[in-house]
């Protein structure tokens, strides 16, 4: 029972078994966890917020360098790289979008326990992936509106979505947090966190469970996408800040920064503001997020960062 329970907790497991369950039950199942997808995401990134204390917030002003290395780093780096293998890679109007907005979307709340597990400078990626949502605010829609056109899809609604995902859930993180409501829930936040991702991974396959099936030439090509975003660049540029003689932890923060998106914000999005097929590619990239997850550990194994 007590390796049942271990199983259950485990984000790699669980991101695994919605990824099988939506291939095997489809669109039957996930046309109604389809409406839940929002209200799961706004509820991670509650959670994930309220890890960022109100005096942390109030201090990212004098950390204006963190912030910028960051932003280079996810937007520049990591969305042009994204951008322009989409560009060459997919001739197909709907996944197209749905690359655009994986680029334009802030690094994933992943980040920050990653940061920690691999033994990273946890206040480096802290002040990133905060300000990097917070630029969120202005970068998505704009760059959205700049690459597909005003006329592709109504910018006001993806406003409205990104309250809803990063402002809201931030204004309630600081209630959790002044009413020692997220002490009582910080026991379970892992798993809340594991299995409302859960639910939006089994959605965004399930929906697209045929595509999954047949397209297989355009599968393949999104793989090699995401095997390039996910290992080459992380691979590339742990060599170039070793090269540049960064310490090993803040080179953990960078690789994560520079290799991580909100795969399940750009399907929440994309399935609200879009359709189910735009959300095929934040699909196939969160399936090789997870694996890259488990590649990480054995890129920076703990003795490496513990010397800094």
């Amino acid at each position: 029972m007590a390796f049942l329970v271990r199983l259950l907790r485990n984000r790699n497991f669980v991101l695994l078994l919605a990824l099988v369950l939506g291939l095997v039950v489809g669109e039957g199942v996930a046309v109604y966890t389809e409406s839940l997808v929002l209200p799961a995401l706004g509820l991670v990134m509650t959670l994930s917020a309220a890890s960022v204390t109100t005096r942390e917030l109030a201090s990212f002003k004098t950390m204006p360098t963190r912030i910028l290395v960051s932003l280079l780093l996810n937007y520049v780096v990591l969305g042009g790289i994204i951008l322009v293998l989409a560009y060459f890679l997919i001739d197909d109007r709907e996944l197209w979008a749905g690359f655009v907005v994986i680029a334009t979307v802030p690094p994933a709340v992943a980040v920050l326990p990653f940061s920690a597990i691999l033994g990273g400078d946890t206040v480096f990626s802290l002040v990133g992936v905060t300000g990097a949502y917070l630029a969120a605010l202005a970068i998505t829609p704009l760059v959205t509106v700049l690459i597909l056109g005003a006329d592709f899809f109504n910018p006001i609604k993806l406003l409205l979505i990104l309250a809803e995902l990063i402002i809201i859930p931030l204004l309630l993180s600081r209630v959790l947090l002044a009413t020692g409501l997220m002490r009582k829930i910080q026991p379970w936040r892992g798993t809340i966190v594991n299995w409302s991702f859960f639910l939006v991974t089994f959605t965004a396959v399930g929906l697209n469970r045929q595509a999954f099936l047949s397209e297989f030439g355009v599968l393949a090509k999104m793989a090699l996408i995401a095997i390039v975003v996910s290992f080459v660049l992380g691979y590339a540029i742990k060599a170039i800040v070793h090269a540049m003689q960064v310490k090993p932890k803040t080179s953990v923060s960078l690789v994560l920064m520079g290799t991580m998106k909100n795969y399940g914000l750009a399907s929440g999005i994309l399935l609200t503001l879009f359709n189910e097929r735009s959300a095929i590619p934040a699909s196939i990239l969160m399936v090789f997020g997870v694996l890259q997850m488990i590649w990480l550990v054995y890129l920076f194994p703990r003795s490496e960062t513990s010397q800094d």
